[in-house]
């Protein structure tokens, strides 16, 4: 199975995209920033503006940072590839909500401490988030540290780490943080946090998804404006029977991908090292014992390899 480029297998990410380009044209040219900042005092605290949480994530303030922005989501949409669109779709819900509550209390906590703080601290550090999703983006940039392989290292060693071309991802995400007066550190830091807490399952925060119901609704809706070519065959297939078997598929393509090597190559291949599959199986919740096995047996238990082919198949 050749490996997927492009947005080819990431509708939300091309859906997010067109979100927030939009978003910032729309709010740049109709002069509604006011509508789509996140300052506490006096539109939290006073007004109970909550809202303010979810317009502050469809827009970025500059056409610098939505460049940088958009850069920054097409990279990361080797997770959504990794979760599958609905596990996503719930990934960043979560996150966004989870982070917005935990920016919204960073601010706070700014505010509060602000006659302790050194006047220079101050003047950087602004008490209103950043218009953007910073939270959104850095909460996926955590699972893309955490799941995503490096693919080539550089020879060159820096400060004594090998350098990986998942660097420059990182290089590209810390890059917004100048451009927005450091206002976008607190709802990056947000992000993190809620990602950390999705992956530490708090409230069994990762088994949760939307309902079967609309998420066949958003794929009758969404997904003929999304996908990249046309489906073929599937006139007479439902929407919620495909939705039901899309883990299924995957892996039954995964393994017959392998059937020639288990077939040739199984007398003289050793068995996969369980403590390999253990830690495979940890990074990849969602895929079968089988599955990871077969990977470890074409890499010849380098867990970096399967990974890699995992992440293509």
């Amino acid at each position: 199975m050749a490996a997927a480029h492009g947005l080819s297998g990431a509708p939300l990410t091309k859906l997010w995209l067109y979100v927030v380009a939009l978003g910032t044209v729309l709010v740049s040219s109709m002069n509604w920033r006011h509508y789509a900042r996140l300052r506490i005092v006096p539109y939290v605290v006073r007004d109970w503006q909550f809202w303010r949480g979810a317009t502050s994530l469809i827009s970025f303030s500059t056409y610098t940072e939505l460049a940088v922005g958009m850069i920054m989501i097409y990279q990361l949409r080797a997770v959504e590839r990794l979760f599958g669109t609905r596990k996503y779709a719930a990934f960043l819900f979560i996150a966004g909500l989870v982070g917005q509550v935990l920016c919204i209390v960073g601010v706070w906590a700014l505010l509060m401490t602000r006659r302790t703080l050194a006047a220079a601290i101050v003047a950087n550090l602004s008490v209103s988030a950043a218009m953007g999703p910073f939270a959104l983006i850095f909460a996926v940039l955590y699972q893309y540290y955490l799941h995503i392989p490096s693919q080539r290292r550089s020879a060159a060693e820096f400060m004594g780490v090998l350098a990986s071309d998942k660097w420059i991802v990182y290089f590209v995400a810390v890059s917004l943080w100048p451009s927005s007066k450091l206002g976008a550190i607190v709802p990056s830091a947000a992000g993190v946090a809620a990602s950390y807490v999705y992956s530490a399952n708090i409230a069994g925060l990762r088994y949760w998804r939307f309902p079967l119901w609309a998420s066949c609704a958003a794929q009758r809706l969404l997904l003929p404006l999304l996908s990249s070519h046309a489906a073929s065959g599937g006139a007479s297939q439902s929407s919620t029977a495909r939705l039901a078997d899309t883990a299924a598929a995957r892996n039954a393509a995964f393994l017959r991908g392998f059937q020639h090597f288990d077939q040739t190559r199984q007398q003289h291949t050793e068995p996969p090292d369980e403590e390999l599959v253990a830690q495979l199986q940890s990074m990849f919740p969602d895929a079968g014992r089988e599955r990871v096995a077969q990977a470890l047996q074409a890499s010849r238990n380098d867990p970096n390899r399967a990974a890699a082919i995992m992440l293509e198949h």
